[in-house]
C-alpha cells in the first residue's frame, strides 16, 4: 500500500503532538529544575505507588504510538477511527505533566480525567467499529491505545490516591491500608471489563497486572504489599481465559479474539 495523503493536516497534528508528548515525558524524567517532579519517580507518593521501573511501559507505548504516526500514512482507518481526538489526547496529557511536575496534584487530577474520557473515547470507538483486519492494525493502531487506556486508568487512580492519601513519615494508618487495599481490588476488578467486555483485550489487562507487581514492589506495608501480590496473581491468571477460550474455539471450530 502506498503513502496516503488524505487528511494530511490530521497526520501532520498527531506528528507534531506526539513529538511534543515523547519530549515532554524526557524533560520531565531528565531535565527542569530540583523543583520539579517527575511522574517516574514522584515526590507525590501514596501507599498505592508502584516501584519506578513500572512507568517503563510509558516506553512501549510511545514506541508504538510512534509507529502509528508512521503507520498512519498507509492505512487510512488510523484517521478514520483515532481522527483528530489523538491529537486532543496529546494536549491535556501535556497539560497534566506540567500541573503534576509543578506540584498541583489536585488540579493535575483534573486534568486526567479529561485525559481519560478522551483516551476512552479512541478505545471504545477501536473496540466497537474499527476492529483489526491486519497486524499493522493491531500493533499500530489497537495495541497502543490498549496499553495507553489501561494505563491512564491506572495513573488517574496513583493520582488520585496521592491527593487524598498520601504517605507519612509514621506510615499508614489502619484506614489508609483498607483505603489502599480497596484502591488495589478496584484495579484489579477492572480486568473483568478488559477481558468479558472488550473482546478479551490481553493487553489492558497486562497492564493492570504489571501495576499490581509494581506496587507489591515498592511498598513495604505487609498487608498492602501481599495484597498487591495476590492481586497481580489473580489478574494474571484471568488474563489467560481468553486463551482458553481461544483453545476450546479451536477444538469446537470457532476462535476467540484477543485483541479486537
Amino acid at each position: 500500500m502506498g503513502i496516503s495523503f488524505h487528511h494530511a493536516p490530521s497526520k501532520i497534528a498527531n506528528i507534531i503532538v506526539y513529538l511534543t508528548l515523547v519530549s515532554g515525558n524526557l524533560y520531565s524524567t531528565f531535565g527542569g529544575s530540583e523543583n520539579q517532579d517527575s511522574p517516574y519517580n514522584s515526590k507525590h507518593r501514596s501507599y498505592i505507588t508502584p516501584a519506578y521501573w513500572t512507568f517503563y511501559l510509558w516506553t512501549l507505548t510511545h514506541f508504538l504510538l510512534g509507529g502509528m504516526v508512521i503507520y498512519q500514512w498507509f492505512n487510512d482507518k488510523v484517521h478514520e477511527a483515532v481522527g483528530w481526538h489523538f491529537v486532543l489526547v496529546s494536549i491535556i496529557n501535556a497539560i497534566w505533566l506540567a500541573l503534576w511536575t509543578s506540584g498541583h496534584t489536585i488540579l493535575a487530577f483534573i486534568a486526567l480525567i479529561f485525559a481519560t474520557g478522551a483516551v476512552s473515547f479512541i478505545y471504545y470507538r477501536l473496540k466497537e467499529t474499527h476492529a483489526a483486519d491486519t497486524t499493522g492494525e493491531v500493533l499500530f493502531l489497537h495495541l497502543p491505545f490498549s496499553l495507553y487506556h489501561a494505563w491512564i486508568f491506572v495513573l488517574l487512580i496513583v493520582n488520585l490516591f496521592a491527593v487524598v492519601s498520601p504517605v507519612k513519615e509514621d506510615g499508614p494508618s489502619t484506614f489508609q491500608t483498607v483505603l489502599a487495599i480497596a484502591g488495589l481490588a478496584f484495579v484489579a476488578s477492572t480486568v473483568i471489563g478488559y477481558i468479558e467486555y472488550k473482546k478479551g483485550d490481553v493487553a489492558g489487562s497486562l497492564v493492570l497486572a504489571w501495576y499490581l507487581f509494581g506496587v507489591f514492589a515498592q511498598q513495604e506495608t505487609p498487608a498492602i504489599h501481599w495484597s498487591a501480590l495476590g492481586l497481580g496473581v489473580v489478574v494474571a491468571l484471568y488474563t489467560l481465559k481468553p486463551f482458553a477460550a481461544r483453545l476450546v474455539g479451536r477444538r469446537s471450530g470457532e476462535t476467540a479474539p484477543l485483541l479486537g
